[in-house]
């Protein structure tokens, strides 16, 4: 049986992240306006928080005590809208892929860099079967060379490049295996394609890269292959489904002060036909996050059981995605209905949270991607890609 019950120190980390996201909201309007190209109108770590804990150190040191370090992990995304970075954190899941799948040599090597995460393109969208970005080997060189493009890679023009993932040559039966090769940014070859203005999520750099015959050493061929790369995805999906339900948390507690402001108080003690439409709304809405907040953190409890290297949580974690995307999109839009003129108001950051919790029914995995690999996991149905 799943207890869902927090520990004191599950407590004692949510109240830092609390803390800090209360300190991000008076920043937040400058970072979604300011942010250039991923550039914050501030220095980091922010002088408001430079002799503050670190909420996320705090749980690297010390996770004793937790429901389990990625639990916790999940339960502080979740606890309130992180609205502005105040410190410089490390999001490379390249870098992740490299130490989970990299050798010594390679780690020896690049270990100390910044790596993006390099799979999407622009004629694949979520479909991996699509890309099109190939390697081919040099046997008198013993390079391999790349060709290809890639879009909507998260802080490549911030990076030291990217883990790409390619298609090889084809093999003796004709299918044309999945390569991952370490592209370092500024290489011959590479070109820089400008960071994408962006509706929402404004100070998170999005960016892509084109490779046109980059010659790279062997050195640079990883062994993750296209299912040991998206192992990684399984803890992060969770993640962005936390980082979503965080947002929605606060537009949801926003939107509760207003509708007291107007002297509308929510009594869950009436039955429906004794609540306004407003309220009604609200609990319904309250209901969802929820729901959405029992899936996420299934995930995180499975994935403590089985160990992150483990794929017997996939599932778990694409349900976590799928549900709390689609979840977010349906608060934010509803919250916004109830606040009427209010929500499009930049004095709040309501309209602001509806702009930047949309994305999160994309990236990682499209909602309608998620609920493919659920239907083939429940159907029994598999299709290998190596």
């Amino acid at each position: 049986m799943v207890d869902f019950s927090l520990t004191r120190r599950d407590e004692e980390l949510v109240a830092l992240a609390e803390r800090e996201n209360k300190i991000a909201l008076k920043h937040a309007r400058a970072a979604d306006v300011h942010s250039i190209d991923g550039a914050l109108p501030f220095a980091l770590p922010h002088p408001d928080v430079a002799g503050l804990q670190d909420p996320f150190e705090a749980l690297a040191n010390d996770h004793e005590g937790t429901s389990s370090e990625v639990i916790a992990e999940a339960l502080m995304m979740i606890s309130s809208a992180a609205d502005a970075d105040l410190r410089d954190r490390d999001h490379a899941f390249g870098s992740l892929v490299l130490e989970e799948f990299g050798t010594d040599e390679q780690k020896a090597k690049y270990g100390h860099l910044k790596l993006a995460i390099g799979l999407t393109e622009p004629g694949a969208g979520s479909d991996p079967s699509m890309i099109r970005s190939n390697s081919r080997y040099d046997a008198e060189t013993g390079d391999y060379v790349l060709n290809g493009e890639k879009t909507f890679i998260s802080f490549f023009n911030i990076y030291d490049g990217a883990v790409t993932l390619v298609r090889g040559e084809p093999d003796e039966k004709g299918n044309r295996p999945f390569h991952t090769f370490v592209v370092l940014r500024g290489q011959e070859g590479v070109g820089k394609v400008p960071s994408i203005r962006k509706m929402g999520m404004r100070q998170h750099d999005l960016a892509g890269f084109s490779m046109q015959d980059v010659r790279v050493p062997e050195i640079a061929k990883l062994s993750a292959d296209f299912a040991k790369t998206f192992s990684k995805f399984n803890h992060n999906r969770p993640l962005v489904a936390a980082v979503a339900l965080g947002t929605c948390r606060s537009m949801l507690d926003f939107t509760r002060e207003r509708l007291e402001a107007r002297g509308i108080s929510i009594d869950y003690a009436k039955g429906a036909a004794g609540r306004s439409a407003a309220e009604d709304r609200l609990i319904r809405m309250e209901a969802l996050w929820e729901a959405a907040w029992g899936v996420t953190m299934y995930a995180k409890w499975k994935q403590t059981q089985v160990g992150t290297p483990s794929y017997d949580y996939r599932t778990e974690a694409s349900i976590s995605k799928a549900i709390a995307g689609k979840a977010a999109r349906t608060i934010t839009q509803t919250c916004l209905d109830i606040l009427g003129p209010e929500a499009l108001s930049e004095h709040y950051l309501a309209e602001k949270w509806f702009r930047d919790v949309r994305i999160a029914d994309i990236y990682e995995g499209a909602g309608e991607i998620q609920r493919v690999l659920v239907a083939r996991e429940m159907l029994g149905y598999k299709r290998e890609l190596n």
